[in-house]
This record gives C-alpha cells, structure tokens and sequence, in this order.
C-alpha cells in the first residue's frame, strides 16, 4: 500500500503545527516540571485526522523534515527537541514559518 501523495503546501502546513504544537508541550512541560520528550500519539493535530491525511503520513514528513533540518529528535514513537530546534524556538521567525 503506498503512502498518499502530500503536496509541498500540506506539508508546510504539517510541519507547521507540528513545531508550533511541539513548541507548547515543550513550554508547558517546563512550566509545570514535566518530560520534556514527548509521544506523537500525544499531539491532537495526529489524534483529529481531519484534513484527509493518515497519522503514518504526517509522522513521515515529520521525520523526513526532522532528519533533513535536525530540529527535533525522533526515536521511536518519541520526539523531543534538539539544541539546534531550541536555538531555532527562540528567533521571533522560525525556518518552518517560512517554508
């Protein structure tokens, strides 16, 4: 079976509330002294599938994207932020506002 064909806007779209979701788990982990590493099954953008994608659709452009720009850390079903994401979290534009 073969993965649905994603165009370079959905994508966008993926990652960008991917990172923007990852940023306020990340924010509210520390706030609240809590893992900081987090599971996909954990961001509502993957639990309410309604824009036609799959979760094993978007979880393969997150990792696609994460292994291209070194943002994220993915291992397994677990994802956490890396130094660079951090630095990149920071900046008032992020790469992916502009992708």
């Amino acid at each position: 079976m073969a993965l649905v064909k994603i165009s370079g806007i959905d994508k966008k779209t993926i990652i960008w509330n991917f990172m923007e979701e990852l940023w306020e788990n990340y924010v509210n982990a520390l706030e609240n002294n809590l893992p900081n590493r987090f599971n996909f099954n954990d961001f509502f953008n993957f639990g309410g599938l309604r824009d036609g994608f799959s979760e094993k659709d978007k979880i393969s452009v997150i990792k696609q994207y994460a292994k291209e720009k070194g943002y994220v850390k993915i291992k397994g079903s677990t994802v956490s932020i890396t130094k660079k994401g951090l630095r990149e979290f920071q900046k008032d534009t992020h790469k992916w506002d502009k992708l």
